[in-house]
């Protein structure tokens, strides 16, 4: 299973790569952000800075020990 999910990440990058292939890569690239939103919900936001607050403390912290 890990396996074939490797060749086709393989395949996927080789096509993404090969200048005779570049308008399936775009293809899929198209497909891929039509469907993302970009717009980050509030509870995204406090996900992300709650994360780098934490973050930042735990390096803080680690420097002053």
């Amino acid at each position: 299973m890990l396996d074939d999910q490797h060749a086709t990440a393989i395949r996927a990058a080789n096509l993404a790569l090969s200048n005779g292939q570049r308008r399936e890569a775009s293809r899929f690239a198209s497909i891929e952000l039509r469907f993302s939103d970009p717009r980050a919900s509030r509870w995204e936001v406090a996900a992300l800075t709650s994360v780098a607050v934490t973050a930042t403390l735990v390096v803080l912290a680690l420097w002053f020990l």
